[in-house]
């Protein structure tokens, strides 16, 4: 075989794996990622069991600035959602319902998530030059485009074709998927377009691009003539309305199909819950106070009554004065004691009714988030004694995953926990004062570059379950206008020991870490 004849062979194979890897089940447990200028989203993947419950735990780890951190409460910050994953295949039955066509929307667009990710990866791989020279080229970075276009056709021909004998709100609906895969295809062309421009700006061979980029143009101009032919919102550049209007029709789009694997979350916190109880307890120990003193005047006589009553003003005053403080004490004592055994927040997710009209219970956990500041030996000289304040967002998850028959023959395999946190209270306390920074041009003179400080807030997020641990690690890079970059880390997985049944006193060890995670500052 000559050298021309493999150069063709390896792309095709390339083309195959890559419309396999795209349609094939995901992997990852744990995804971290910046979500919008304040808020920084962790997404965690439980199994779903097919015979048995399964206990999981997530963990979750996050240092912000000590300077500018409040004492905002950390659950007022922390937004939570929980939906299933979507089936890996796209239903291919004409007769299907709403739901069905949905749920394939969704798959489809993670497809065309992943095929975005590969392209991207290797148009990296090929600015680097580290790839082999025979799979260069255009056909080498053209795969992960032909791979989702391809897709996409499928999609559209099982989803959207009408069917002899359907419904009104049927129709209706492969019509809203037939816009959706269109948003979200062009929003994937788009981001290859950028990638490759932004990589063949910093290869060596910048030409071995041009073909990448005349395949997405083209089809660009191809999907762009459909939604006129379809008859679907256009944004003009000239024209700020319409792209609002586009803009929000995309996101309404997203939100009613990403809609239908979300579970119905009942949540309630512990203190919430106690605080008719803590009111009461802070109110009786309060009449305690009063009463006992009373008692005791009244069985003293009447020769000194006169000083009795002097005394029983002067301390219900301190009482009166001092109830707040014995209330809130009272308060947090007992929430403490009630957190050492239960937790901060409980939750319940069931399926939604439209779904199983039983709504059985899916996920059932307990959650504890809490802010602290500590101290810490000083990076610079740790010998020296020298020591700084950190502030750490901790967030504890500990629930079980119950099996479901149903969910699991239609191809449901994992439960998406969606965790966003808003760092927008945060930002405004941050120092946006601008310095000069001396920089060494080429002919050896110094200038100065006015620049502003940015911090790094390290996090991790931690998942055990099933006996193995995996986490992923990262730096967030914020200043006073948000978040900037976030530079990842190590993604590492190792085995937990099986646990053996614990004694006593390990469980009141247990008991007191809780307790301690739970106690806010």
């Amino acid at each position: 075989m000559d050298a021309s004849a493999a150069t063709v062979k390896a792309p095709l194979g390339a083309a195959e794996s890559a419309l396999l890897e795209i349609g094939a089940a995901e992997e990852t447990a744990i995804r971290l990622r910046i979500h919008d200028a304040s808020r920084i989203e962790w997404i965690v993947a439980v199994p779903l069991p097919r015979d048995r419950a399964l206990a999981y735990e997530i963990d979750v780890e996050l240092e912000v600035p000590a300077s500018a951190a409040g004492r905002d409460a950390p659950w007022d910050q922390l937004q939570t959602f929980t939906r299933l994953d979507g089936p890996a295949e796209i239903a291919s039955s004409a007769d299907v319902t709403i739901d069905a066509l949905r749920r394939g929307a969704v798959t489809l667009t993670r497809m065309l998530s992943r095929a975005r990710e590969g392209f991207a990866r290797h148009c990296q791989s090929a600015a680097a030059g580290a790839v082999q020279p025979e799979l260069a080229g255009e056909p080498f970075l053209t795969i992960w485009l032909d791979a989702a276009l391809r897709a996409v056709r499928d999609a559209r021909e099982k989803l959207t074709r009408p069917a002899s004998q359907g419904s009104p709100l049927l129709a209706k609906e492969r019509g809203l998927v037939d816009e959706y895969v269109s948003v979200r295809l062009v929003d994937m062309l788009a981001d290859a377009d950028r990638g490759s421009r932004e990589c063949a700006a910093r290869a060596a061979a910048p030409s071995g691009f041009e073909g990448p980029a005349a395949r997405i143009e083209q089809a660009l101009r191809e999907e762009m003539a459909y939604r006129r032919s379809r008859g679907f919102l256009e944004a003009e550049a000239a024209s700020p309305e319409t792209l609002e209007r586009y803009i929000a029709r995309a996101a309404s789009l997203k939100k009613h199909f990403e809609e239908v694997l979300f579970l119905d979350r009942e949540s309630e916190l512990l203190d919430e819950r106690v605080q008719l109880w803590t009111r009461v307890v802070g109110a009786l120990v309060g009449g305690i106070v009063v009463t006992l003193p009373l008692q005791f005047i009244l069985s003293m006589g009447a020769k000194n009554l006169g000083l009795g009553l002097l005394a029983f003003a002067l301390l219900t005053g301190i009482a009166y004065a001092a109830r707040e403080h014995i209330k809130e004490r009272g308060r947090s004592w007992l929430t403490g004691k009630m957190v050492r055994f239960q937790s901060q927040r409980v939750l319940r997710c069931r399926v939604p009714a439209r779904r199983l009209p039983r709504r059985d219970l899916l996920v059932e956990a307990r959650e504890w988030c809490r802010q602290t500041t500590r101290t810490r030996p000083d990076p610079l000289n740790p010998e020296a004694g020298a020591s700084l304040r950190a502030t750490q967002v901790q967030y504890l998850h500990r629930g079980t995953v119950r099996p479901q028959a149903d969910l699991w023959n239609a191809g449901v395999r994992r439960v998406l926990h969606i965790f966003r946190y808003d760092l927008s209270p945060l930002l405004p306390r941050l120092d946006d004062q601008v310095k000069p920074v001396p920089v060494a041009e080429a002919d050896g003179k110094v200038a100065f570059v006015f620049a502003a400080r940015r911090y790094h807030a390290p996090i991790l997020v931690g998942l055990a379950v099933d006996g193995e641990r995996q986490k992923q690690v990262g730096t967030l890079v914020l200043d006073r206008a948000g978040l900037r970059r976030l530079d990842r880390g190590s993604s590492e997985t190792e085995a937990t020991a099986t646990e053996t049944p614990r004694q006593p006193a390990q469980e009141d060890a247990v008991a007191d870490r809780d307790l301690q995670l739970s106690r806010r500052r």
